[in-house]
């Protein structure tokens, strides 16, 4: 092919820009991104504080079993491991939040895919939490006396039963709080995302 023959298709060829989104649009998705960038970081602040006084309480309190306290202390310790390993991924999302400028529909269209990702890491979150709350419960009949005392059958179904309400309080109130503090703001930037097309 010549030169010009080259010229004349690359000419020819329709070059698509990504549509930019209008400044009123724009305005739109900021709002309930606030919310969410505020309610992000309450939500780190109060189970930092959460924890810090967990673990004081437990390290302060005088038990009259030490075994007990170090059950308990060791537990929190690890749950404030694999907290800390979701408030990393959590924070990259509040950071790509803060920096990214939401001016075309792709980069609307990959924060969409960010909050689907991060409402998974939630989702995973509560789950991690399972052998936790097993091994609490397995601490209370163990420590408690009155609980202590129940044996065979009686105790299987307690305890199951236990653990099951639990699992299901937990698993209620971070769907609730996932909802409330996140859904409903998400929500609102699909509404707009599907309202520009």
């Amino acid at each position: 092919m010549e030169l010009d023959q080259l010229k004349n298709i690359w000419g020819k060829e329709e070059v698509t820009e990504t549509p930019e989104i209008s400044t009123e649009k724009q305005k739109e998705i900021h709002l309930p991104l606030g919310k969410i960038r505020k309610n992000m970081r309450t939500e780190f602040w109060s189970t930092a504080v959460m924890f810090l006084l967990i673990i004081v309480f437990f390290a302060l309190k005088d038990m009259y079993i030490f075994k007990f306290k170090v059950y308990v202390i060791t537990l929190v310790s690890a749950q404030m491991l694999v907290t800390s390993f979701y408030f990393f991924k959590f924070f990259n999302l509040y950071k790509n939040l803060t920096a990214v400028d939401f001016n075309t529909a792709d980069s609307l269209r990959e924060l969409g895919y960010q909050f689907k990702l991060n409402k998974q890491y939630y989702l995973s979150f509560y789950i991690s939490f399972v052998p936790f709350v097993v091994c609490e419960m397995l601490l209370i009949f163990e420590f408690t006396p009155s609980l202590k005392s129940i044996q065979g059958l009686e105790f299987i179904l307690t305890f199951l039963g236990l653990c099951l309400f639990t699992l299901l309080l937990l698993y209620f109130v971070g769907t609730w709080w996932f909802k409330r503090y996140y859904g409903k703001y998400i929500s609102q930037i699909t509404q707009i995302t599907k309202n520009l097309k």
